[in-house]
């Protein structure tokens, strides 16, 4: 006879009325011999085992047994069953509940105890009559185990070797039974979700950051320490704003915040900055973690680092603008910025170069040592290019055997001889290569806007075919429609061959040209300027030379002496008594790349004892294009000597507030190209205007140059212009005129300044 018995609240307290005070304290002690295993944290299959044997003994004639449910199969597998045999317990394996699988299957089946006092004679025995049988298993009482939610997980049963029902006392022993199973399974299930989520947050290949609700960093991962750089000491306790990148402005963040505090969540892209410096893209995922009453106790970040995806996408934006060959810009960019220079060079009324390079007999090299020592050659021919023009020029590769250069703002025709020139040279150089030492030339077809061509199509058919004369002509060499070669180029010649010899021939001086306060006419300095008189060329215009030492890289030794020479004849100044006047001195773009200038400025006020304040540099818009942070601490390290400085010929470049803002700078020069036609021209006075009143609201100084009529002056003082120079005031002097001009308008007499 079986019976089933639902075990509620009121049956277990009826059942501890039925108890003997010896049952009662077996299960007591029982209770309190598990719960102490469970509190000491003792291995689950342990604890399960020892409660078996532990009601092994509190019912004689019985085992203990507890099968769980596989969540994959949906059947049930003998989990412990210390005192069953090997044999039985294999053949109860893979079993699958139902209303004939015994006992345990019943139990699970029916979601409820099942006691069976006769396993051989009862119909819910039946699939397992041969086990009852083969090992004298006459009753089997079970209890289904509950896990979280209430969910049937398993069940938990004592097996008589004899027919019997159980008393109170044994199906108190069964809920008991099932009771601690079900706890020790639930935390080792617990237990092993915060193992996989400790090794995952220590094996996870994407950082990991906990901070707590006041957003204090609690705890990082490998991964966020190999991404960033902090080892977890350097930011346990601090916030996760160490890592920002200052790319992010305050809206970024309020933003990024109100998300996270409305939905829970926040993700997406944010640059960050490692410990060594380096700022870095990557993709966060931000979650809150409440507590039960719904308050923010934690949050977790978990990001990955996009610094190489970001690579490989720049890398695919870069092939769609370059030669994946030699990296140079494509035909593309070539047009495309063409266009744009033409359409600034036709404002400025300046002059641009196309120059066709053609590189002889790449045929011949392919043919004879493979396509391989070919490619390594043009990447070579590629470099050299690079090298033979200035930083506002581009080069840029055609196609196959074709690079083609753009050469922006040329002063004079000749220029663009001279560099065609200085490329048949320098490429014209062997090349070392695996493959052995390989000569090869260039021919180069030259065509200048705007007298060729008005836009970039017709610059580049005349000078294709300008290139197509120079391979006539005998190849390694150039041609062009308007250059009269033999003339311009033995100039051009002379003119960089005399350029390193000059400064020790003592050729080069300087002459100062005053600069005034326009609203007292106060002499406060001068702004010394490059002569150059060449032994055979006689007396060389700065516009003719001075590109050209820029070209060959000359102009940084040049820069070198104008500093010295211009700060010592500043401290004479000082010295004859004609005040603290300040010497104004123009620097190249290549003197801030070359990356002595620094060294070169203090060297020449420690030689001359000059202070720093009299120092004056100008630098031109051109010298923005670029490094810019780079230029703007070079600035701000002369600027923290003292040292002033200045824009010149502002408004004729790449003019930018945004650039202007973050520089350094005390003074604008006015282009004398405004000044010129301001009192004709509505434009130019408005460009001067503008410029003054920017640089009021900025607390910039401003000097117009090439002031050279009364009315310019009484215009300029009208606009509120600070300083002024130009020939209405006085010419550019020798050293020694200078002084007696200054020391005149100081009135002194000029034997006061003498040597």
């Amino acid at each position: 006879m079986t019976q089933h018995v639902p075990h509620t609240c009121t049956d277990s307290a009826t059942d501890d009325i039925q108890l003997s005070m010896q049952e009662q304290n077996g299960i007591l002690s029982l209770q309190q011999t598990l719960l102490a295993a469970v509190a000491r944290g003792d291995a689950a299959h342990e604890v399960i085992d020892r409660l078996c044997l532990l009601e092994e003994q509190l019912v004689p004639n019985a085992v203990a047994s507890v099968m769980t449910m596989d969540a994959d199969t949906q059947a049930l597998n003998v989990l412990a069953a210390p005192s069953i045999p090997v044999e039985a317990r294999d053949q109860l394996q893979n079993l699958r509940p139902g209303p004939e699988a015994g006992s345990c299957g019943n139990a699970v089946f029916r979601e409820e105890p099942v006691f069976v006092s006769n396993t051989y004679t009862d119909a819910r025995w039946k699939e397992l009559r041969s086990v009852a049988e083969d090992f004298n298993i006459c009753a089997c009482w079970s209890m289904p185990i509950l896990g979280a939610g209430g969910k049937v997980i398993g069940s938990f049963a004592l097996s008589s070797f004899e027919h019997r029902s159980p008393t109170a006392f044994h199906r108190k022993l069964l809920a008991i039974g099932a009771h601690l199973v079900g706890i020790v399974l639930e935390r080792k299930a617990k237990d092993t979700q915060l193992r996989l989520a400790a090794r995952l947050f220590e094996t996870s290949e994407e950082g990991m950051v906990i901070t707590d609700a006041e957003n204090r960093i609690q705890a990082v991962n490998p991964a966020f320490t190999r991404a960033t750089g902090y080892a977890p000491d350097e930011c346990l306790g601090k916030r996760p704003s160490m890592l920002s990148s200052g790319r992010h402005d305050k809206a970024f963040y309020v933003a990024l915040w109100e998300k996270l505090q409305r939905t829970g969540h926040w993700q997406g892209e944010i640059w960050n900055r490692r410990k060594n410096g380096e700022i870095y893209p990557e993709w966060l995922v931000i979650s809150a973690i409440r507590d039960q009453s719904g308050e923010i106790v934690q949050h977790v970040g978990i990001f990955s680092d996009l610094t190489e995806q970001h690579a490989s996408q720049n890398r695919i934006r870069f092939l769609a603008t370059h030669d994946s060959l030699t990296e140079l810009p494509n035909r593309m960019v070539l047009e495309e910025r063409c266009g744009q220079i033409i359409t600034w060079a036709r404002k400025a009324n300046h002059r641009v170069a196309l120059l066709f390079v053609d590189v002889d007999n790449l045929k011949l090299v392919n043919d004879s040592l493979g396509h391989a020592a070919g490619d390594v050659l043009l990447q070579s021919v590629a470099q050299r290019l690079r090298h033979c023009v200035g930083d506002k020029d581009l080069v840029c590769r055609q196609g196959g055997d074709e690079f083609i250069v753009l050469l922006d703002e040329l002063p004079a025709f000749e220029i663009a001889a001279t560099v065609a020139q200085r490329i048949n040279e320098r490429l014209g150089a062997p090349y070392h290569t695996d493959s052995g030492e390989l000569v090869t030339s260039v021919s180069i077809g030259i065509s200048v806007f705007p007298d060729d061509g008005e836009d970039f199509n017709a610059l580049l058919r005349k000078a294709d075919a300008a290139m197509y004369q120079a391979k006539e002509a005998g190849r390694n060499t150039f041609r062009s429609h308007h250059l009269d070669v033999s003339t311009d180029v033995l100039n051009d010649l002379v003119i960089r061959n005399g350029l390193r010899p000059a400064l020790e021939r003592n050729e080069f001086s300087l002459h100062y040209q005053p600069i005034l306060t326009l609203d007292s006419g106060a002499l406060i300095g001068a702004e010394a300027l490059l002569r150059w008189q060449h032994p055979t060329l006689g007396n060389v215009p700065p516009d003719r030379f001075i590109p050209v030492a820029e070209l060959t890289g000359h102009i940084v030794g040049i820069g070198e002496w104008v500093l010295g020479e211009a700060c010592r004849e500043a401290a004479n100044w000082s010295r004859r008594g004609l005040g603290e006047l300040t010497v104004s001195v123009n620097l190249s773009p290549l003197q801030f790349r070359h990356g002595t200038l620094e060294a070169h400025v203090s060297a020449a006020l420690a030689e001359a004892g000059l202070s720093a304040r009299c120092l004056e540099l100008e630098i031109t818009e051109s010298t923005l294009i670029g490094d810019t942070a780079t230029l703007v601490g070079q600035l701000a390290n002369l600027k923290a000597q003292g040292i002033r400085l200045a824009i010149d010929d502002f408004g004729t470049g790449y003019s930018c507030l945004a650039y202007l803002r973050r520089l350094p700078v005390d003074r604008l020069k006015i282009d004398r190209s405004f000044v010129a036609d301001m009192s004709q021209d509505a434009d130019d006075a408005s460009i001067v205007r503008a410029i003054v009143q920017m640089a009021a609201g900025l607390g910039l100084r401003t000097t117009a140059e090439g002031v050279e009529e009364a009315h310019h002056h009484d215009a300029l003082k009208a606009l509120g212009c600070t300083e002024v120079q130009g020939y209405h005031y006085a010419r550019p002097m020798p050293a020694d005129a200078f002084a007696c001009w200054a020391a005149d308008r100081l009135g002194q007499p000029s034997a006061a300044i003498s040597d």
